[in-house]
């Protein structure tokens, strides 16, 4: 019985010392957030911006690939929502996404709809838009960029001077 515990031992341990690889031991977790700025990472002693989606940062070490890369000229936007003013929903410590009433400003080009309005506490998707506990889905809720209709939904990333209006009833 002793050698059968011992040989299960050695199992275990054996290949774990054959295949470790220094390089893999650093291991980062995921960070959690609720705006940007929770994110914040010192990279060579400069600060560096990293997007909170999804209540997880969305880079956590220097060596990371950063998809959201941060831009200081932002991309300016109108966004129209049935009843409800985005910037009074939004957090003031988020840096990729500000708000002024209905205008929007993106400090990164490769964010989405969906993760913009998140900012603003807001859920959406081709089916549904969600925010406050209620559900507005169907045919009634509507998106239309520059005046025309789009299916573009969750995935369309804005650009400048875009108008997004959302109606929902």
């Amino acid at each position: 019985m002793i050698i059968f515990l011992v040989l299960l031992v050695l199992g275990f341990v054996i290949p774990g010392v054959i295949n470790y690889n220094p390089a893999d031991a650093e291991v980062v977790e995921p960070r959690l957030c609720s705006s940007d700025a929770d994110c914040y990472l010192f990279c060579d002693d400069v600060p560096a911006q990293v997007l909170c989606s999804q209540n997880l940062c969305a880079r956590n070490s220097c060596e990371e690939t950063d998809y959201y890369e941060y831009n200081a000229v932002p991309i300016t936007f109108t966004l129209l929502i049935e009843n409800v003013t985005p910037g009074d929903r939004s957090n003031s410590r988020d840096l990729f996404v500000k708000f002024d009433g209905e205008k929007v400003q993106l400090f990164s080009s490769k964010l989405l709809l969906y993760q913009i309005l998140e900012k603003a506490g807001m859920m959406y998707d081709s089916d549904c838009l969600i925010f406050d506990k209620k559900q507005f889905c169907g045919e009634k809720l509507n998106m239309q960029l520059n005046g025309n209709n789009s299916n573009a939904y969750r995935n369309y990333a804005p650009r400048d001077e875009d108008l997004v209006n959302i109606t929902y009833s």
